[in-house]
């Protein structure tokens, strides 16, 4: 199963299911449009009587019922809820593609939720099923070559936090992890060019590879929010400066002239 994990605040968890639903539709139909030809039905502007309308309802009644492309499933874990999303939606690229944008255009998006996380891949929360499920979701990310047919080295991070779960403890699952990816991989946790992430809730493990996790500040809004002026270079912030004090002294100076000009009339 795969899908997003939403963070929100306590007591807030309806709420951000919600917009989590809306946002997320938004912006995996963008990028997957629906290829549903139901829609088409509804809209047609043919004239019907009653009795075809009433045919044509029953009919559609009948069609088999289309598997729903985003959907809440409970969590039972404050402050996190979860949006199964169907294929062909690719949560992490729809995720990636999303806070990049934030990050870009700092727009607020969200008011309840505080960090999406991405889930491609869902197990049980014991050590053996995380290295199977991890064994399949790294191989399009870990064994990728070159022209020549080398194993292209990339530098990985993991992301590892564990909720209501006393069976199995964070840093066996980050050794696991780190073993799984295999030799010829390096582990750079200021710079990784791949994140791993890895959730568990209860007896759940969720797992993801996602990209740019340090630059988009953890996959967090709030912190995503205002990077753009904190990332503001000195040299531009000083410039800035420089003109703000032009404008103001220019200012003055237009103030002085207009003040000379009324006291000699």
């Amino acid at each position: 199963m795969a899908g997003v994990l939403v963070m929100c605040s306590r007591g807030k968890e309806s709420r951000a299911v919600k917009e989590a639903l809306d946002v997320l539709a938004r912006y995996g139909d963008k990028l997957y449009p629906p290829q549903d030809n139901e829609a088409s039905d509804d809209s047609d502007d043919e004239e019907l009587d009653l009795e075809a309308s009433i045919a044509k309802e029953v009919a559609a009644l009948k069609k088999p019922a289309s598997k729903k492309r985003y959907s809440n499933i409970t969590t039972a874990t404050d402050c996190v809820a979860f949006i199964r999303i169907s294929p062909p939606v690719n949560p992490s690229k729809v995720v990636h593609h999303m806070l990049t944008e934030l990050k870009e255009t700092q727009k607020y998006m969200t008011r309840y939720i505080s960090r999406f996380l991405p889930v491609e891949k869902t197990c049980s929360a014991h050590l053996s099923d995380i290295e199977a499920s991890a064994k399949a979701l790294f191989e399009p990310h870990f064994n990728q070559k070159d022209e020549q047919g080398n194993l292209i080295s990339r530098k990985f991070a993991v992301a590892c936090r564990v909720r209501n779960c006393t069976k199995i403890d964070r840093m066996s699952i980050i050794n696991a992890l780190a073993a799984t990816v295999g030799p010829g991989h390096k582990v750079d946790l200021q710079e990784p060019e791949l994140t791993i992430i890895a959730e568990v809730c209860q007896t759940v493990c969720m797992l993801s590879v996602v990209e740019d996790f340090n630059e988009l500040k953890k996959y967090n809004v709030e912190s995503i929010l205002g990077s753009n002026q904190k990332n503001e270079t000195p040299a531009a912030a000083a410039a800035a400066d420089t003109t703000s004090t032009t404008k103001e002294a220019e200012s003055t100076s237009e103030a002085d002239k207009n003040a000379e000009s009324s006291e000699s009339s």
